[in-house]
Order: structure tokens, then C-alpha cells, then sequence
């Protein structure tokens, strides 16, 4: 009679045992797992973003942003630069260098700066009507109708493309480039002829 009591004990320790191990086979299979997913899966945050000054919604994802986010950013840039009249080029010109990337801030702000102080003696005006944006990497090509007026007359009325370079690093997007080029047709090329920064 004792021996079929210890036998009995002796099967339930052995199946509380096997349960035991069972369950933590379990837990370092899962363990495991867990430990692949995390190294293997890109666990940045993204952020989807339609604010109500833009047009189309964006993404910024670790060090990549989307190109409705260039897109609509080189259109604020290109206004900044390219729309204005005597009484607010300084405050635009400002503006524009706030996001300037540090390692062109220099011919940046002497560019507008002195075209600002330009502008503001001669009261030169300006109007610049995008009508086609191309997007290629950080790259941004801005054609449209560039329209500048000297007090209320207008002096000329042209087609223009301008090239916006920017850099994104550390969730801030800064301007490395704002030039008119040459060739319409191919505003990418390096060797297109960039005519001149505007302001």
C-alpha cells in the first residue's frame, strides 16, 4: 500500500515536472522569437502629417521623408524667394535663412541679404507662378511664370525653372540650394548651367 502511494507521488512529481519544462520551453521559444523580431523589424516611429497649410499629406520616416513633403516645401521656398515686394523681403529673406542648411548659409544669406536691400531701394516686386514640380532624390525643380514689376509697372514676364536642394538630419529639413538653371528640359544635370542664387 505505501509502495502505490509513492508510485502515485512519484507520477505527479514527474507530470508537475514535464509541465514545468514544457512551459518554459515555451517562454524561451518565445523569448527567442521575440528577440529575432526586434533585431529583424525597422521599429522606427513614422508619422503620417496633413497640416492645414499643405495640400497632401507626408511622411517622415527615420532619415527619409516623402516627396509630397519636397514638393510642397520647395513651393513654400520658392514663394518665400520668389514672391514679394519691397515691404516684406526682409522679413521673407529671414524667413528662408532660418531653414538654411548651415554649410550654405553663408552664400545664402549674403545672396538674399543683399538682393533684399536691392529690392527694397529700387522697390523691385516679383511673382512666381509654379505650374510643374519634379521631384529626383533631395532635389526640387520648380517651373512656372516669374513675373517681376518695378513699383506698379511690369517689367518682364517670363518662363523660369529654379533647382531647390535641401538636406534632411536630425528631423529637420534645411535648404542646401536655391538656384535658376538653364536647361528647363533637364534641371538635374550637374553641369546645366545654374545661372544665379535668387532671394
Amino acid at each position: 500500500m505505501r509502495e502505490g502511494r509513492y508510485r502515485s507521488l512519484f507520477a505527479d512529481t514527474l507530470w508537475r515536472r514535464n509541465l514545468w519544462m514544457a512551459i518554459a520551453v515555451t517562454m524561451a521559444l518565445s523569448n527567442i522569437a521575440l528577440t529575432f523580431w526586434v533585431i529583424n523589424t525597422d521599429v522606427r516611429e513614422k508619422t503620417i502629417i496633413v497640416p492645414p497649410a499643405f495640400e497632401k499629406s507626408f511622411w517622415m520616416h527615420g532619415n527619409e521623408v516623402s516627396p509630397e513633403y519636397l514638393e510642397q516645401m520647395a513651393v513654400f521656398f520658392a514663394g518665400l524667394a520668389l514672391t514679394y515686394n519691397p515691404d516684406n523681403v526682409g522679413h521673407q529673406a529671414g524667413l528662408f535663412l532660418r531653414y538654411a542648411d548651415p554649410k550654405s548659409y553663408g552664400a545664402l544669406a549674403s545672396r538674399l541679404q543683399g538682393d533684399a536691400a536691392k529690392i527694397e531701394r529700387n522697390r523691385l516686386s516679383s511673382v512666381f507662378y509654379p505650374q510643374q514640380i519634379r521631384i529626383k532624390g533631395y532635389l526640387a525643380a520648380l517651373a512656372g511664370q516669374l513675373t517681376t514689376l518695378v513699383g506698379n509697372k511690369q517689367t518682364e514676364q517670363r518662363q523660369a525653372t529654379f533647382l531647390v536642394g535641401f538636406e534632411y538630419r536630425d528631423g529637420r529639413l534645411f535648404v542646401s540650394k536655391f538656384t535658376e538653371v538653364q536647361d528647363s528640359g533637364n534641371p538635374f544635370a550637374a553641369d546645366n548651367g545654374a545661372a544665379r542664387t535668387e532671394p
